[in-house]
């Protein structure tokens, strides 16, 4: 047979239909074409969000790890911070009453008696100098009692009498240590 077409309608419709399959393959193709990389963007965008997403969840999972990490640390300091706040108020009255003390000492000039060292500790007093006499330490002590130093059981201990020359003059006086219990005074 020969290859021969005698009939030319079905040769038109032949190319039409080539044409109408290709233009539906372009058509098809393009649109596949468009719909991928339409999909192709938003996969990007969700995956950019999806990656932004999992790098502050990874953040802050590495926040909370050094957080835990310094939580005995933190627990460590405000239980310090605690004793603190307890032991605050009993050393501040302390320090009131200290405060107290040295102004009642301050207030009766200490004539004929000389300190050298003053330590107050847990409502105690303890006093260290020199004297000219037993009698200047007692009378000293006597206008602090009546000037309203609330003390009890002083007990001064005074060593025997020694010479001091200084600036050309000679004086004899006496090494003393006292100590004294105070009762608890009124806080402000």
């Amino acid at each position: 047979m020969s290859d021969f077409n005698l009939h030319p309608w079905r040769e038109r419709r032949r190319a039409q239909r080539l044409r109408h399959w290709r233009f539906a393959s372009l058509s098809a193709l393009s649109l596949t074409l468009a719909a991928m990389w339409s999909l192709d963007r938003q996969l990007e965008v969700w995956l950019q969000q999806h990656q932004a997403q999992v790098a502050q969840r990874q953040q802050s999972l590495h926040e909370l790890q050094t957080e835990l990490e310094q939580a005995p640390v933190w627990q460590t300091r405000q239980t310090q911070a605690q004793q603190v706040q307890a032991a605050w108020q009993p050393w501040r009255a302390q320090q009131w009453q200290a405060w107290q003390m040295l102004q009642h000492l301050l207030s009766v000039p200490p004539r004929g008696v000389q300190i050298e060292r003053l330590v107050w500790r847990d409502q105690q007093l303890q006093l260290n100098g020199w004297t000219l006499s037993e009698g200047h330490l007692q009378a000293w002590l006597s206008l602090l009692q009546a000037g309203g130093l609330p003390a009890r059981d002083a007990r001064p201990r005074v060593e025997e009498a020694q010479w001091l020359q200084s600036d050309g003059l000679s004086a004899k006086r006496q090494r003393f240590s006292l100590q004294m219990s105070t009762p608890a005074l009124a806080t402000p």
